[in-house]
Protein backbone atom coordinates (compact mmCIF):
# COMPACT_ATOMS: atom_id res chain seq x y z
CA UNK A 1 0.00 0.00 0.00
CA UNK A 2 0.88 3.68 -0.36
CA UNK A 3 -0.57 7.08 0.34
CA UNK A 4 -1.29 9.90 -2.04
CA UNK A 5 -2.26 13.13 -0.16
CA UNK A 6 -3.09 16.45 -0.09
CA UNK A 7 -0.29 18.79 1.21
CA UNK A 8 -2.43 20.60 3.13
CA UNK A 9 -3.36 17.18 4.87
CA UNK A 10 0.45 16.82 5.66
CA UNK A 11 0.38 16.62 9.06
CA UNK A 12 -1.95 14.30 9.61
CA UNK A 13 -1.24 12.04 6.84
CA UNK A 14 2.39 12.02 9.09
CA UNK A 15 0.89 11.43 11.83
CA UNK A 16 -0.99 8.07 10.40
CA UNK A 17 0.86 6.45 7.95
CA UNK A 18 3.33 5.04 10.05
CA UNK A 19 6.22 2.59 7.21
CA UNK A 20 3.65 3.58 4.06
CA UNK A 21 5.25 5.36 1.37
CA UNK A 22 3.52 8.68 1.30
CA UNK A 23 3.69 11.13 -1.94
CA UNK A 24 2.37 14.68 -1.29
CA UNK A 25 0.50 16.54 -3.77
CA UNK A 26 0.62 20.59 -3.62
CA UNK A 27 -2.32 22.02 -2.04
CA UNK A 28 -3.13 24.62 -4.05
CA UNK A 29 -4.06 22.16 -6.84
CA UNK A 30 -7.64 22.33 -4.68
CA UNK A 31 -8.64 25.13 -6.63
CA UNK A 32 -7.85 23.91 -10.01
CA UNK A 33 -9.75 20.18 -10.50
CA UNK A 34 -8.62 19.58 -13.92
CA UNK A 35 -4.89 20.01 -13.04
CA UNK A 36 -5.93 18.04 -9.36
CA UNK A 37 -6.97 15.19 -11.69
CA UNK A 38 -4.49 15.07 -14.51
CA UNK A 39 -1.55 15.08 -11.58
CA UNK A 40 -2.93 12.37 -9.25
CA UNK A 41 -3.65 10.31 -12.68
CA UNK A 42 0.10 10.43 -13.21
CA UNK A 43 1.01 9.63 -9.98
CA UNK A 44 -1.26 6.55 -9.87
CA UNK A 45 0.05 5.69 -13.73
CA UNK A 46 3.56 6.04 -12.18
CA UNK A 47 3.38 3.75 -9.52
CA UNK A 48 5.13 0.07 -10.46
CA UNK A 49 2.90 -2.86 -10.02
CA UNK A 50 -0.51 -3.57 -8.10
CA UNK A 51 -0.95 -1.67 -5.03
CA UNK A 52 -3.34 -0.56 -2.72
CA UNK A 53 -3.65 3.07 -3.16
CA UNK A 54 -4.91 5.17 -0.44
CA UNK A 55 -6.18 8.93 -1.51
CA UNK A 56 -6.02 10.99 1.33
CA UNK A 57 -8.62 13.40 -0.85
CA UNK A 58 -12.30 13.58 -1.07
CA UNK A 59 -14.67 14.23 -3.96
CA UNK A 60 -12.68 18.16 -4.18
CA UNK A 61 -14.75 20.16 -6.55
CA UNK A 62 -14.58 17.05 -8.90
CA UNK A 63 -10.95 16.72 -8.98
CA UNK A 64 -11.13 13.07 -8.33
CA UNK A 65 -13.99 12.40 -10.58
CA UNK A 66 -12.78 10.15 -13.72
CA UNK A 67 -9.40 9.38 -11.59
CA UNK A 68 -8.73 5.31 -13.30
CA UNK A 69 -7.33 2.68 -11.44
CA UNK A 70 -5.33 0.91 -14.21
CA UNK A 71 -3.43 -1.91 -12.31
CA UNK A 72 -4.38 -0.49 -9.19
CA UNK A 73 -7.07 -0.44 -6.63
CA UNK A 74 -7.90 2.69 -5.25
CA UNK A 75 -9.56 3.76 -2.14
CA UNK A 76 -10.76 6.88 -0.60
CA UNK A 77 -12.80 8.61 1.99
CA UNK A 78 -16.50 9.13 0.90
CA UNK A 79 -16.36 12.59 1.37
CA UNK A 80 -17.35 16.32 -0.28
CA UNK A 81 -13.76 17.62 0.98
CA UNK A 82 -11.02 17.31 3.41
CA UNK A 83 -13.24 19.02 6.41
CA UNK A 84 -14.34 15.84 7.23
CA UNK A 85 -10.94 14.46 7.11
CA UNK A 86 -10.41 16.75 9.24
CA UNK A 87 -13.07 16.32 11.84
CA UNK A 88 -13.13 12.92 11.50
CA UNK A 89 -16.27 12.19 9.90
CA UNK A 90 -18.70 13.38 7.29
CA UNK A 91 -21.51 13.24 9.96
CA UNK A 92 -19.33 15.31 12.08
CA UNK A 93 -18.82 18.04 9.11
CA UNK A 94 -22.64 17.94 8.45
CA UNK A 95 -23.48 18.25 11.93
CA UNK A 96 -21.36 21.50 11.94
CA UNK A 97 -22.65 23.00 9.01
CA UNK A 98 -26.22 22.63 9.67
CA UNK A 99 -25.18 24.48 12.94
CA UNK A 100 -22.63 26.97 11.05
CA UNK A 101 -23.53 26.46 7.51
CA UNK A 102 -20.90 29.70 6.98
CA UNK A 103 -17.77 28.56 8.17
CA UNK A 104 -14.15 29.41 7.03
CA UNK A 105 -11.85 26.33 8.73
CA UNK A 106 -8.17 26.71 8.92
CA UNK A 107 -5.03 24.43 10.15
CA UNK A 108 -1.78 24.69 9.60
CA UNK A 109 -1.80 22.37 6.34
CA UNK A 110 -4.71 24.95 4.87
CA UNK A 111 -2.26 28.07 6.17
CA UNK A 112 0.43 27.29 4.36
CA UNK A 113 -0.87 25.32 1.33
CA UNK A 114 -3.41 27.18 -0.21
CA UNK A 115 -4.82 30.82 -0.91
CA UNK A 116 -7.12 31.54 1.65
CA UNK A 117 -9.34 34.75 0.94
CA UNK A 118 -6.65 37.22 3.23
CA UNK A 119 -3.74 35.85 1.38
CA UNK A 120 -5.72 37.01 -1.87
CA UNK A 121 -6.25 39.88 -0.69
CA UNK A 122 -2.35 40.79 0.04
CA UNK A 123 -1.75 39.94 -3.05
CA UNK A 124 -4.12 42.23 -4.61
CA UNK A 125 -3.30 45.51 -2.74
CA UNK A 126 -0.35 46.59 -4.63
CA UNK A 127 -2.54 46.41 -7.75
CA UNK A 128 -5.97 47.70 -6.16
CA UNK A 129 -4.56 49.81 -3.16
CA UNK A 130 -5.98 48.37 0.58
CA UNK A 131 -9.46 50.03 0.39
CA UNK A 132 -10.24 48.72 -2.93
CA UNK A 133 -9.05 45.28 -2.00
CA UNK A 134 -10.08 45.09 0.89
CA UNK A 135 -13.61 45.50 -0.38
CA UNK A 136 -13.18 43.18 -3.06
CA UNK A 137 -11.86 39.98 -0.44
CA UNK A 138 -14.60 40.86 2.28
CA UNK A 139 -17.51 40.21 -0.68
CA UNK A 140 -15.83 37.22 -1.24
CA UNK A 141 -17.18 36.17 2.69
CA UNK A 142 -19.88 38.22 2.91
CA UNK A 143 -22.34 35.34 3.55
CA UNK A 144 -19.51 33.98 6.56
CA UNK A 145 -20.70 33.88 10.11
CA UNK A 146 -17.01 32.90 11.70
CA UNK A 147 -13.39 31.21 10.82
CA UNK A 148 -12.54 28.24 12.94
CA UNK A 149 -9.28 26.65 13.69
CA UNK A 150 -9.18 22.80 13.78
CA UNK A 151 -6.98 21.63 16.44
CA UNK A 152 -5.70 17.85 14.74
CA UNK A 153 -2.88 17.35 17.32
CA UNK A 154 -0.39 17.52 15.02
CA UNK A 155 0.69 20.85 14.55
CA UNK A 156 1.88 23.56 17.28
CA UNK A 157 -2.08 25.59 17.46
CA UNK A 158 -0.10 28.74 19.33
CA UNK A 159 2.09 29.80 16.05
CA UNK A 160 -0.67 29.89 13.78
CA UNK A 161 -3.45 31.04 15.77
CA UNK A 162 -2.24 34.56 15.70
CA UNK A 163 -3.00 33.86 12.02
CA UNK A 164 -6.42 33.31 12.07
CA UNK A 165 -6.97 35.74 15.10
CA UNK A 166 -5.64 38.17 12.12
CA UNK A 167 -8.00 37.11 9.54
CA UNK A 168 -11.33 37.27 12.07
CA UNK A 169 -10.20 40.81 12.67
CA UNK A 170 -10.15 41.58 9.19
CA UNK A 171 -13.22 40.04 8.17
CA UNK A 172 -14.80 40.89 11.31
CA UNK A 173 -16.06 37.38 12.21
CA UNK A 174 -15.83 35.67 15.42
CA UNK A 175 -13.43 32.83 15.67
CA UNK A 176 -13.74 29.34 17.16
CA UNK A 177 -11.45 26.60 17.90
CA UNK A 178 -12.55 23.37 17.63
CA UNK A 179 -11.44 19.70 18.05
CA UNK A 180 -10.21 17.86 15.23
CA UNK A 181 -10.64 13.82 14.49
CA UNK A 182 -7.87 11.51 12.97
CA UNK A 183 -10.33 9.06 13.33
CA UNK A 184 -11.02 8.95 9.56
CA UNK A 185 -7.89 8.95 8.55
CA UNK A 186 -6.59 6.43 10.44
CA UNK A 187 -9.53 4.22 9.01
CA UNK A 188 -8.24 5.24 5.61
CA UNK A 189 -4.97 3.71 6.49
CA UNK A 190 -5.76 0.65 8.72
CA UNK A 191 -9.82 0.00 7.38
CA UNK A 192 -12.01 -1.74 7.51
CA UNK A 193 -12.95 0.33 4.13
CA UNK A 194 -16.83 -0.01 5.01
CA UNK A 195 -19.60 2.28 3.62
CA UNK A 196 -17.74 5.73 4.85
CA UNK A 197 -15.35 4.74 1.48
CA UNK A 198 -15.14 4.24 -2.03
CA UNK A 199 -13.37 0.98 -3.26
CA UNK A 200 -12.27 1.58 -7.07
CA UNK A 201 -10.73 -1.86 -7.85
CA UNK A 202 -8.36 -2.65 -10.95
CA UNK A 203 -9.53 -1.24 -14.52
CA UNK A 204 -12.45 0.57 -12.90
CA UNK A 205 -12.97 4.61 -12.91
CA UNK A 206 -14.06 6.72 -10.37
CA UNK A 207 -17.48 8.19 -11.48
CA UNK A 208 -19.16 10.85 -9.83
CA UNK A 209 -22.40 8.98 -8.53
CA UNK A 210 -20.36 6.83 -6.13
CA UNK A 211 -19.77 10.07 -3.86
CA UNK A 212 -23.57 9.84 -3.71
CA UNK A 213 -24.24 6.54 -3.03
CA UNK A 214 -22.79 6.92 0.85
CA UNK A 215 -25.66 5.33 2.37
CA UNK A 216 -25.47 1.75 0.02
CA UNK A 217 -22.55 0.30 2.10
CA UNK A 218 -18.46 0.41 0.47
CA UNK A 219 -18.89 1.31 -3.12
CA UNK A 220 -16.62 -1.48 -5.27
CA UNK A 221 -16.27 0.31 -8.93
Amino acid sequence: MKVIACGALRDEALAVAGDLEVEFCEGRLHDRPDVLRLTLQQRIAATPGNSTILLLYGRCSNGLVGLRAGSHRLVLPAVDDCISLLLGSREEYLKEFTSFPGTYYYTRGWIEEIDDPYQVYLKLVPKYGEQRAAELSRLELANYTRVALVDTGTYPLEKYEPYVRQVSAFYDLPLHRLSGSLRLVEKLVHGPHDKEFIVVERGGVLDERFFWELDSGCQDV
